[in-house]
């Protein structure tokens, strides 16, 4: 279970630095952190022994996680709260 995430980790970077792009920070940036809210609460909700939910719960987590290419360009957008921008995509 934890290879997919990880394997959508290392690709979710490569496309999310093409979207990033193409749409821009801002909207990437937004939609990789929808994307991992909803993993986490995947895997919140789900059961343990549920091998699918978990899979697609870390796959979510693991795409949005390419959020982490554009951090720096993410807390530029945001220059009152740099500090915060930073230390919530870390």
């Amino acid at each position: 279970i934890f290879t997919v995430g990880a394997w959508a980790t290392q690709g979710g970077r490569f496309f999310v630095g093409l979207a990033r792009d193409r749409y821009g920070t801002r909207n990437i940036a937004c939609t990789c952190l929808v994307l991992v809210t909803l993993g986490s609460i995947g895997v919140a909700l789900s059961d343990p022994n549920n091998v699918a939910a978990l899979s697609v719960s870390l796959f979510l987590i693991g795409l949005g996680s390419g959020v982490q290419l554009c951090t720096q360009p993410v807390a530029s957008l945001f220059p009152k709260h740099v500090g915060f921008t930073l230390s919530s995509l870390s």
